[in-house]
């Protein structure tokens, strides 16, 4: 197989922004899980467009109640943000490596003299029996300030209810 080394280059950038974007989609799926769509929204829109609220779930909170001079433990029902419990975490892929081995040479030109411009061509022949090897570093990064930030809201919400 012979390509252009511009377009094993053009072909590898696509390659990363493709998987890139894939896991931009799969951080809406996992967003998707904390949120139910509001009542009044039209059935028909998918997430993330129309209008959703947080998934709740009650949980009984311990609180102590005094009553004449005795302290005892009461229950006490909270609605807690589903998004509050559970971590996000963002990735992004950080780098891209690709080691391998390959024949280089430059296109020769129609009028088979020297051209400035001249195509350098790339070679990877499978009776060679080369293999490249790809590497792939994914980071976690801190989620986006935006998510930060509905996040505390929710906490916010949720302190409200919790008994002093």
């Amino acid at each position: 197989m012979t390509a252009t080394l511009g377009r094993l280059i053009s072909g590898l950038k696509r390659a990363v922004i493709e998987a890139q974007r894939s896991v931009c989609h799969q951080h809406i799926e996992e967003l998707q899980q904390f949120f139910v769509p509001d009542q009044e929204q039209d059935p028909s829109l998918s997430f993330p467009e129309g209008a959703w609220t947080a998934r709740m779930v009650g949980m009984n909170v311990p609180r102590e109640v005094s009553r004449n001079g005795a302290v005892a433990l009461e229950h006490h029902e909270v609605q807690v943000p589903l998004i509050t419990l559970l971590p996000l975490k963002s990735f992004a892929i950080k780098q891209v490596e690709i080691l391998t081995t390959l024949k280089l040479e430059l296109a020769e030109s129609p009028d088979g003299g020297e051209d400035e411009d001249a195509a350098v061509l790339v070679s990877m022949r499978r009776q060679d029996e080369q293999t490249a090897e790809l590497k792939i570093v994914i980071q976690g990064l801190e989620p986006p300030a935006g998510y930060q930030r509905i996040v505390a809201a929710y906490e916010k919400l949720l302190n409200a209810q919790l008994p002093t």
